[in-house]
């Protein structure tokens, strides 16, 4: 559901201060909850006093929410319609009590897995404002909690252009290996009110990418040697914010929009892509971080046509034929550590075709002084797999002007 005007206070690109949850303390008496043993059909969010998500953790093999005996949490079933069959409610005040279960206002007590909502919590998306230096609109995914917003991640999205420019999330580290693991992906991405004019899935059809390629480099045979099917030559909905960044099944479904998304060749998004944001969550959680992570795009890579000749690619046209949904030709991540206030960009190159340039590099490469940056993991220069190098923010912003303007240390 879509919805404009909620009255919020207004962020900056370099602010991400709303996105937080609630990391659970270590105790010892309170209310232990197993997710992996414990979960009701459709889980609630357990909801604390600062109005923050409570998180869980790994404990041993198992992901656990702790809750101190006697603090208070809201359990919240949340979206249009959505309310918890045990009371009726949508917005449940509850204590955790000294049987280790959850005592709601009246004196009621229940366990955990007795707590279903009836649906699946929903999110809902909030405009706030523009970003990319004006032409982008600031969009924040979220939770509607009464008369408040909880934001889960931020996105900022061109229509003009059908352009997704950047998402910023977080990813916390206590948590970070406590994602729900056994969450069916949605087959479905959504583009809301976005994307006028354009059934967003259809273009993403490897039918609809050949047939939209083939008349941009003029052969169906030359596109049918870029796109090519039951391969990992073709363009996927590449993910800003990743799903596995969040950590509750319903999270990780509200990263299942468009304005989420940019066209990436499958072999770098299951390549040097994939271990970027794997190397992100290791990081996170080895040194107990929470970061906040900038994900986006930036120009727009090309494919030579019969002639030779260089041309930008996009997945879809308008009526003046003024290209749609352009395939990036850099992806970029931006990872800061606010404690520290330190932060290391990450670049990789879409397009497994091309011989990278030295001026395609957009920055001086910083990548061995990364420790967690490194060709163990990553193949840095494999061009297939994303030809991959390092910035400092500084850097960054310079050669992207709407990047974070943070002129930090490196994270290393």
């Amino acid at each position: 559901m879509h919805f404009l005007g909620v009255a919020l206070l207004v962020i900056s690109l370099q602010l991400n201060s709303g996105h937080t949850f609630s990391l659970p303390r270590s105790n010892k008496a309170g209310c232990a909850i197993n997710l992996d043993t414990s979960s009701p059909t459709f889980p609630p969010h357990l909801i604390d006093e600062n109005k923050k998500i409570v998180l869980p953790v790994i404990e041993g093999t198992a992901r656990i929410i702790n809750l101190n005996e006697g603090q208070k949490v809201t359990v919240s079933c949340l979206g249009v319609g959505n309310l918890l069959n045990a009371t009726g409610l949508q917005l449940n005040p509850a204590t955790c009590a000294a049987s280790s279960n959850l005592q709601f206002a009246d004196g009621t007590e229940f366990s955990y897995d007795e707590l279903t909502c009836l649906i699946q919590n929903h999110e809902v998306l909030v405009e706030q404002g523009t970003c990319a230096n004006g032409p982008g609109t600031f969009i924040r995914n979220g939770w509607e909690f009464g008369a408040d917003f909880i934001p889960l991640y931020d996105m900022c999205h061109d229509e003009a252009l059908a352009l997704n420019y950047y998402a910023i999330d977080t990813v916390y580290g206590r948590s970070a290996n406590a994602d729900d693991k056994t969450n069916d992906r949605p087959y479905y991405f959504s583009q809301d009110v976005y994307f006028p004019g354009i059934s967003v899935n259809t273009q993403y059809t490897q039918v609809e990418q050949t047939k939209t390629i083939a008349m941009i480099v003029g052969s169906e045979e030359l596109a049918a040697q870029y796109i090519v099917p039951n391969t990992e030559y073709y363009f996927a909905r590449g993910h800003l914010a990743p799903d596995a960044d969040f950590i509750d099944a319903a999270s990780q479904d509200a990263s299942y929009y468009f304005m989420n998304t940019a066209p990436q060749f499958q072999i770098f998004n299951n390549g040097n892509w994939k271990w970027l944001e794997i190397g992100v969550r290791d990081t996170a959680l080895a040194r107990q971080l929470d970061l906040t992570i900038y994900t986006g795009t930036f120009s727009v890579t090309t494919l030579a046509d019969i002639n030779g000749v260089q041309q930008p690619i996009f997945l879809a046209f308008d009526a003046n034929n003024n290209g749609l949904i352009p395939a990036p030709k850099y992806y970029w991540k931006l990872i800061h550590e606010p404690i520290s206030n330190t932060a290391t960009a990450v670049i990789g190159i879409n397009n497994p075709y091309n011989a990278v340039m030295p001026e395609d590099i957009l920055c001086p490469d910083v990548c061995d002084q990364i420790p967690w940056v490194n060709d163990a993991i990553f193949q840095l220069t494999n061009i297939a797999k994303g030809y991959t190098f390092c910035c400092t923010a500084a850097e960054l912003h310079k050669a992207i002007s709407f990047a974070p303007n943070l002129d930090v240390p490196l994270f290393v």
